[in-house]
């Protein structure tokens, strides 16, 4: 980091994910082990894989407003789709948790920069679209789409599915006019949207920034499009125990959904205003495969967006106070075992470095991976432990990773690294400090 950039620390957090909603109940349900993966309620599945997702059950958006807004938001919700319902609510959460729900910022000095994954529409609002296009024909006709059938689509529907309307909506109902960037890269999304405020704060562009994301992957036309791409978990068993990360009998990943909005400022900004602070980030990184066809992942990009986020943060990799990798580990063989390598290759020196991965209690959150991971490790590590990696009952011995498993393993050091990867390359690596509770 360049000496002279401004420190960014983290000041509010607003957490939802299938093992818990908010701070006090995620930290118990990753001391105690609590998966979130069950047999699907949303909708059914006759025809799939697996019928085990990551659903957050029971969550009204309306539950997490502020006072305030509540009138102004319960009109908005029409216009929502689920992930963008849990990105306002979750950043109504952290705005609250860092005392900023009613200002006390500059408006131009508040910006967002969100992660978002693909939104899918409602089938039934393009339902009478699509049968009008189909009248008189056997197969999809352009012409009556383009005269008629898209007449029957509501004006506003695009609104409700656009991944920037995660950042407009919560701008809108928060004044802010600071920089503003939505950040569509897969599961790398959040990651990356993090890494993009932190050099946006660090550069004293702004002062107070809302990021993290959110994403939804509970839907019919998500699942259909993971089980065609051949991406979903054919575990035959329990389903509770689907989601196996850097585990032997591994077959794929499972669906899931979250949001982690993290409030991030200028540790000068905090200070002045007494914020309390959960942490800080030390140092970010990108990188890519460039994957094709012809050449498969090989964890390359992500051993870049390791190796640029320790050296922007001034640490080596045999640093003890590293606490740990928080790995993306989604369960797919090929990306687990591509991500195993890039850590082997970091942490040679270090070859015990102790690995977790939050998906086997999580599931698949896509863009709202980075930040309920970083959160939640945030969380533990200022209670002093590192969260396990729930179902992973046999680690592949060819990985060569240390993966906490079973009980939660204590700990001194306050560092983390938290690494998303998706399957077409692209890396994200966030490097982050707790603070201790009393500071």
């Amino acid at each position: 980091m360049n000496p002279s950039a401004a420190r960014v620390v983290v000041t509010g957090l607003g957490v939802s994910c299938p093992m818990a909603t908010g701070q006090a109940e995620l930290t118990l349900a990753m001391r105690e082990g609590r998966s979130g993966i069950a047999p699907i309620v949303s909708f059914p599945v006759p025809d799939m894989v697996t019928p085990a997702v990551g659903e957050i059950l029971e969550f009204d958006p309306k539950a997490y407003v502020i006072p305030r807004l509540k009138k102004t938001l319960t009109k908005s919700l029409k216009y929502m789709a689920r992930d963008i319902q849990l990105a306002v609510a979750m950043a109504q959460v952290a705005l609250l948790d860092a005392g900023l729900a009613d200002g006390g910022v500059d408006p131009t000095r508040i910006g967002l920069d969100l992660g978002a994954g693909i939104i899918s529409t409602e089938l039934q609002e393009l339902s009478g679209a699509i049968e009008e296009s189909y009248r008189n024909h056997d197969t999809f006709d352009y012409k009556i789409w383009g005269e008629d059938g898209i007449k029957k689509i509501q004006p506003i529907w695009l609104l409700k599915y656009l991944p920037n309307m995660l950042a407009c909506h919560i701008s809108i109902l928060s004044d802010c006019q600071g920089p503003s960037n939505t950040i569509t890269a897969g599961d790398a999304s959040s990651g990356l949207a993090i890494g993009e405020a932190y050099r946006i704060l660090s550069k004293g562009r702004a002062d107070v920034m809302i990021s993290g994301g959110a994403d939804s992957k509970i839907h019919p036309l998500s699942y259909c499009r993971a089980d065609i791409l051949g991406l979903l978990s054919k575990w035959n068993g329990d389903p509770h125990l689907a989601s196996r990360p850097f585990d032997r009998k591994a077959s794929g990943l499972v669906l899931g959904e979250g949001s982690g909005i993290l409030i991030m400022e200028s540790l000068g900004h905090a200070e002045k205003r007494s914020a309390k602070i959960y942490g800080e980030i030390l140092g970010i990184g990108a990188g890519t495969d460039a994957v094709t066809i012809l050449k498969p992942l090989t964890g390359k990009g992500m051993e870049i967006a390791i190796r640029a986020a320790l050296a922007d943060a001034g640490l080596k990799p045999t640093d003890p106070a590293i606490s740990h990798i928080c790995a993306h580990g989604i369960g797919v063989p090929e990306l687990d075992a591509a991500e195993a390598h890039a850590i082997r290759q970091v942490f040679a020196d270090r070859p015990d470095v102790p690995v977790t991965s939050l998906k086997g209690g999580t599931g698949n959150m896509g863009a709202g991976n980075g930040g309920v991971e970083v959160i939640a490790n945030l969380l533990a590590l200022r209670e002093g432990f590192v969260p396990p990696t729930l179902h992973c009952d046999e680690p592949v011995s060819e990985y060569g990773l240390n993966v906490v498993r079973g009980t939660p393993r204590s700990t001194d050091s306050d560092i983390f690294l938290s690494l998303n990867l998706t399957r077409y390359g692209q890396a994200s690596c966030v490097i982050a400090k707790a603070w201790p509770k009393s500071q």
